[in-house]
């Protein structure tokens, strides 16, 4: 058909394997077919993606199991991955309170650490190329791999208690920031969601995914940090083996239990009181000149007018936002974001698709009770 439409015949052709099940195919007469949709929505979208990546090789057959999908979420995604992010986002609050500190000190073990992370990046492109989507992975999982070794080797919480090795201290923090960033680069093409919460704990919210990036190591300035909750669950695996079990066999998901959310500690209300929510007037809006998610804001309330800079350049345009009143936490400490300097926060919330903006009637300048 190409050629008869004289148009020029694809230089390669691939092919993808069979999933096969123990004892051979899958087939709605056995009975024996895994639901994508019900693993993901158990697991979530990017497990499974990463597991089916991960596991086989591109253009082969693979023996799929239960446990297998299991084991290797445990292992790569809630031990490696996820307990990278938790336990670097828990030590810089804890002690740098939550600011990602400059480094300034320097020994063999940085280095190494530095050099791995900055090479992975061609040497996934170079798998990518091959169409070896394991091997690419298994190239951002020697970095993961280092990252986990190295906070081993440097024993934060032991150079937390000396004074004289702050500077050590902070490097080490620094470096770890630095690899979450780099490797949240690297799996976007393959977990974007994933890299969107890494990127969201780790203060580079606002920040666009930029391939080349990955390249480079002294990249964070600063930013806040915020630990969430754990992007991958540890699983119990024989529960889970039962559970998906009975599903099989029902064909369908068991009843949704009342689980409670996972939620930032409590705090008392004494907390809560410090925060001045005020409204806000939005005069002016425009987009940042260096981040294509940044929004930047003018906006008064009663006498004073202030920039305020926030990431939602995906969900408005400048000028849908003109002439909106707005809820301002007001009396949020000053921070910079891209360069530009952002006094304040807008209040948004999400529906599941997009952010939804926070409005109100009241006078510009009156406070929010």
């Amino acid at each position: 058909m190409l050629m008869s439409l004289d148009i020029p015949l694809p230089k390669k052709v691939l092919g993808h394997g069979w999933l096969l099940l123990e004892g051979g195919k899958m087939s709605k007469s056995k009975g024996n077919v895994v639901d994508p949709v019900k693993l993901i929505e158990r697991y979530g979208i990017d497990a499974l993606k990463y597991f089916l990546l991960r596991e086989y090789t591109f253009g082969q057959d693979g023996v799929f199991t239960n446990e297998v999908m299991l084991k290797r979420m445990n292992y790569d995604l809630a031990n490696d991955l996820g307990n990278l992010l938790s336990r670097t986002a828990s030590m810089i609050e804890k002690y740098n309170g939550g600011i990602v500190p400059d480094a300034a000190t320097e020994d063999d073990i940085d280095r190494d650490l530095k050099a791995i992370a900055v090479g992975a990046a061609p040497k996934v492109e170079a798998q990518m190329d091959k169409f070896a989507f394991n091997m690419a992975l298994e190239e951002i999982w020697i970095v993961i791999r280092r990252a986990n070794k190295y906070i081993d080797e440097k024993c934060p919480w032991i150079l937390a208690k000396d004074e004289a090795k702050k500077a050590e201290l902070d490097t080490c923090l620094h470096n770890l920031a630095e690899v979450l960033r780099i490797v949240s680069i690297l799996i976007y093409p393959f977990m974007h969601t994933t890299s969107d919460k890494i990127r969201k704990q780790m203060g580079l919210w606002y920040a666009d995914v930029v391939w080349e990036d990955a390249m480079e190591f002294e990249m964070m300035y600063q930013e806040q940090v915020k630990k969430g909750e754990a992007i991958f669950p540890r699983l119990d695996i024989e529960k889970e083996l039962a559970e998906l079990e009975e599903m099989q066999k029902a064909g369908k998901e068991p009843e949704e239990e009342n689980i409670p959310l996972e939620l930032k500690p409590e705090i008392e209300y004494d907390d809560f009181d410090k925060i001045d929510f005020r409204v806000g007037l939005i005069e002016k809006a425009e987009k940042h000149p260096k981040a294509d998610k940044l929004l930047v804001f003018q906006v008064k309330m009663g006498t004073e007018r202030r920039q305020i800079v926030s990431g939602v350049a995906e969900d408005f345009s400048p000028e849908e936002m003109v002439g909106q009143k707005v809820i301002v936490v007001a009396n949020l400490k000053p921070r910079k974001l891209r360069g530009l300097e952002s006094k304040g926060m807008l209040l948004f919330a999400e529906n599941g698709k997009r952010c939804e903006i926070v409005t109100t009637t009241a006078p510009d300048g009156e406070a929010v009770n």
